[in-house]
């Protein structure tokens, strides 16, 4: 008979090594941030990941011994379900509760806590006035520089004088002009 070639299943994760998968890239965390595209530092990300898979196969009480790449999967597979899970629970319109999040989502997700999600504007459009409900980030955009505005400051930006609004509806040379200033509101 002819083999097809294909490695076998691997076996499922243990919490073990989802907890120690989870902790170590948190840990190596600054190291995965970093915006470099060149070849050092993937090697350098490479490497970390590899330390990570010594880690998790030190401690792995299977003996099941995992590649980076698959622990890199496993990660990314994780995150991606948290988020899921937790666009979900957002949802409105009844039906049965979303499915609880695991130990590794939980921390994933906390690991994601405090950075930026951009979001529709809450109970209104771009023209209303922000409330003092609206506690979020206000990021404003000017000549390329970024800056963080607090809440209450983005009112002084609504009541400029002479302030220009572009939209789809624009005509075509007034979309053409230059916009020197732009604000974002993050949540």
């Amino acid at each position: 008979m002819a083999t097809s070639g294909k490695q076998p299943r691997s076996s499922y994760f243990s919490p073990v090594e989802l907890e120690i998968l989870m902790t170590a890239h948190a840990e190596s965390e600054h190291i995965f941030l970093k915006r470099s595209n060149t070849v050092a530092a993937a090697k350098v990300r490479d490497l970390e990941w590899q330390k990570i898979a010594d880690r998790v196969n030190a401690c792995n009480p299977t003996g099941t011994k995992r590649t980076w790449q698959q622990l890199k999967m496993k990660y990314k597979n994780v995150v991606q379900t948290a988020n899921r899970k937790k666009a979900e629970a957002r949802k409105t319109g009844g039906g049965p509760p979303p499915p609880p999040l695991t130990e590794a989502e939980e921390m994933a997700l906390s690991q994601n806590s405090g950075r930026p999600i951009a979001e529709g504007i809450s109970g209104g459009s771009s023209s209303d006035p922000p409330t003092p409900q609206d506690t979020g980030a206000y990021i404003k955009v000017t000549d390329g520089v970024i800056c963080l505005v607090e809440p209450s400051a983005i009112t002084d930006l609504h009541a400029e004088d002479g302030e220009d609004t572009l939209s789809a509806a624009t005509e075509r040379e007034d979309a053409e002009r230059p916009v020197e200033e732009y604000t974002f509101f993050f949540k």
